[in-house]
């Protein structure tokens, strides 16, 4: 089932259209790493402030707010450039590991974010060690989604 979408997706006109054009893959590559400069940067802020290194006099909502948006504009932007990018290449890059591995730590970061790292930040875990502890996680995460696009790049 899946197959047979990657194969349409893969010989669709806009497939056709981001494959002839190496300008155009290089600006969704470029669009693409300002969304996960957004989405790495924000979560190290928030992680760090969850420490009490970064903006220790600032409540950690207020710090969160903003990172919070930065994230999910990063995170819309890395969607779309790379659902853009991947779709002339989807046949051959969804058998990819390296790239099965990345989407895998998207998802869990993804997940992540959105549950126990909201929990636990907004106050819901009230103890230093979850906060330090959520902080920390999901720097390891957003780190890991960036370190298997660049892997990807490599071994592709």
């Amino acid at each position: 089932m899946l197959s047979s979408f990657f194969d349409s997706l893969a010989d669709s006109g806009l497939a056709d259209a981001i494959n002839q054009s190496s300008y155009m893959m290089g600006a969704l590559s470029s669009v693409h790493m300002v969304g996960l400069t957004l989405i790495v940067g924000s979560s190290i802020v928030v992680g760090l402030r969850s420490f009490g290194l970064l903006l220790p006099e600032q409540p950690l909502s207020d710090v969160m707010r903003p990172a919070g948006r930065a994230v999910l504009l990063g995170f819309s932007i890395s969607l779309l450039t790379g659902f853009l990018m991947f779709t002339p290449r989807a046949v051959s890059v969804s058998g990819n590991p390296v790239f099965q591995t990345k989407m895998l730590l998207v998802t869990g970061a993804v997940v992540f974010q959105l549950t126990l790292f909201r929990f636990v930040l907004r106050g819901g875990g009230s103890h230093a060690l979850w906060r330090c502890l959520s902080g920390t996680l999901g720097i390891v995460l957003w780190f890991a989604v960036a370190v298997y696009g660049v892997l990807f790049t490599v071994f592709e």
